[in-house]
């Protein structure tokens, strides 16, 4: 149902939540058995129908063409927005005058990057803040994902939304890093073995909007010791850190006393932590490929021969594959082939034919829960046995997969 009335339809978008409307939906959505999907004002098809749109506006920008959306359900529109992260920077578009859509979607598309340069215009100097005292107590400091390439890659910060700030220290100083955020008022909301979480006491810790980036969203500080990454239990490990990632660093834009990752560890970090989950696989992700690679390959910073030779360094190219097979779809001829069917032979057969399927606008998974996209990184006997032991583990995230069937059997919704 699309609603013709500005003023009304678009009320959804500049609504905060209720305090409790987060928990509630999530509770609602895992006895409907679909816990992922939050919006039962939205079916799902619409949605999926506007992603296609989105998906589409962005491959024709990326190919240089105007592009426009179409008579599209605002709800359903901000939605796909949202879930891809490209709301403000189809906003952006809209106001460069490359995208266009009726006067009631490109005020939607307005108020995504609204909110998205208010939250920028308060986490770019924290980020600043809080970088410069971690450099000035002696601990090195390397800028990962989009406090990097938001700055460097995109056309304005706000075109490139992020939930954290990533930090990237040495094992050694990770204690005196905790030190400093400690002194920064921040407290410690988790730990995982290669990290640290960090947030302000008084931020809030869900959601204020689910249909766009709110400027009063949680920002959480992620403390990594370590650049090395796995999809999860069983999944083969990226080991990123073999390429010393802050000994190679280069200076951060907002100060050069911090780094940020040089090529081609920064594009075989990116795809690859895109790559962790169709969760991960979202069309913000795909275009920050392209962009990075079309302006590192043209300024000669970034070779692909070099690229192969430190993916099999970190054995990293078969988990880049995902990301650079759907940004290779979204922007043809961004990637060499010869590179993708290299990442495509080293990537786990389930990996390879689940996202073989895909294609931009279907890649990211918001509606449903896979048992086989789930298992689709595991390798070898031992990785079954540790993502099947992680998995009946108490408190484990795929239980409210589990219990998500369940409901579907009671209500007669299991798929065949």
């Amino acid at each position: 149902m699309v609603v013709k009335a500005a003023g009304m339809s678009l009320a959804f978008a500049s609504t905060r939540l209720a305090p409790d409307e987060f928990s509630r939906r999530r509770t609602a959505a895992r006895r409907a058995g679909s816990p992922a999907w939050l919006w039962p004002e939205v079916p799902v098809d619409k949605w999926s129908e506007a992603m296609a749109q989105v998906a589409k506006a962005a491959a024709d920008l990326l190919a240089g063409r105007k592009a426009e959306i179409a008579q599209c359900d605002p709800m359903a529109l901000s939605l796909a927005c949202y879930t891809s992260g490209v709301g403000p920077l189809l906003g952006w578009w809209t106001e460069e005058g490359k995208l266009g859509a009726e006067p009631e979607l490109s005020e939607l598309l307005g108020i995504h990057l609204k909110q998205s340069r208010a939250r920028s215009e308060r986490t770019v100097p924290r980020s600043l803040e809080i970088v410069s005292a971690l450099v000035e107590c002696g601990v090195p400091v390397v800028v990962l994902k989009g406090g990097h390439t938001g700055l460097s890659y995109f056309p304005d910060p706000a075109t490139r939304p992020a939930a954290d700030l990533d930090l990237l220290v040495p094992r050694d100083s990770a204690a005196q890093a905790e030190v400093a955020l400690a002194r920064l008022g921040l407290e410690c909301a988790g730990r995982r073995p290669r990290e640290s979480s960090w947030i302000s006491p008084t931020a809030k810790r869900e959601p204020q909007s689910l249909w766009l980036v709110h400027e009063d969203d949680p920002w959480p500080i992620d403390l990594h010791s370590s650049l090395d990454f796995a999809a999860g239990p069983g999944a083969p490990l990226a080991r990123f850190d073999t390429a010393e990632p802050i000994e190679t660093s280069e200076p951060w834009r907002l100060d050069d006393s911090a780094g940020v990752l040089s090529q081609p560890l920064l594009l075989l970090h990116l795809a690859v932590h895109a790559s962790g989950g169709l969760h991960s696989l979202t069309l913000l992700r795909m275009i920050e490929l392209v962009l990075v690679i079309r302006k590192d390959a043209a300024n000669g910073r970034l070779s692909f021969d070099e690229f192969l030779h430190f993916g099999a360094l970190t054995k990293a190219l078969g988990a880049a594959f995902p990301a650079l097979l759907m940004a290779e779809r979204l922007a043809p001829g961004t990637i060499p082939l010869n590179v993708l069917g290299i990442c495509a032979e080293l990537a786990p057969p389930r990996a390879r034919a689940l996202v073989g399927k895909l294609d931009p606008a279907s890649a990211h998974r918001v509606d449903r829960a896979s048992i086989s996209e789930h298992f689709m990184w595991v390798a070898g006997v031992s990785g079954w046995a540790r993502r099947l032991a992680a998995d009946l583990a108490p408190g484990s995230d795929f239980w409210p997969i589990y219990q998500a069937r369940a409901y579907r059997v009671l209500r007669k919704r299991v798929s065949r």
